[in-house]
């Protein structure tokens, strides 16, 4: 039985705007942190802007 008290945790929303390739690698950061809870599918930065939006929500573990 674990008897320790619950690690509080924050929610942060991001807006990544980039290329596919830095998004890429954000992602896999935050994913391999273990605290990429959700990411959204790209869309189109702008109508004149050929980068990429993509929404992260973390959940990060305070210690």
């Amino acid at each position: 039985m674990n008897t320790g008290t619950a690690v509080p945790t924050r929610v942060l929303d991001l807006v990544l705007v980039g290329t596919g390739e830095d998004i890429a690698a954000l992602t896999a950061i935050a994913r391999d942190a273990g605290v990429l809870v959700f990411r959204s599918a790209p869309t189109v930065a702008g109508p004149h802007d050929d980068r990429q939006r993509v929404f992260l929500r973390l959940h990060l573990h305070h210690r």
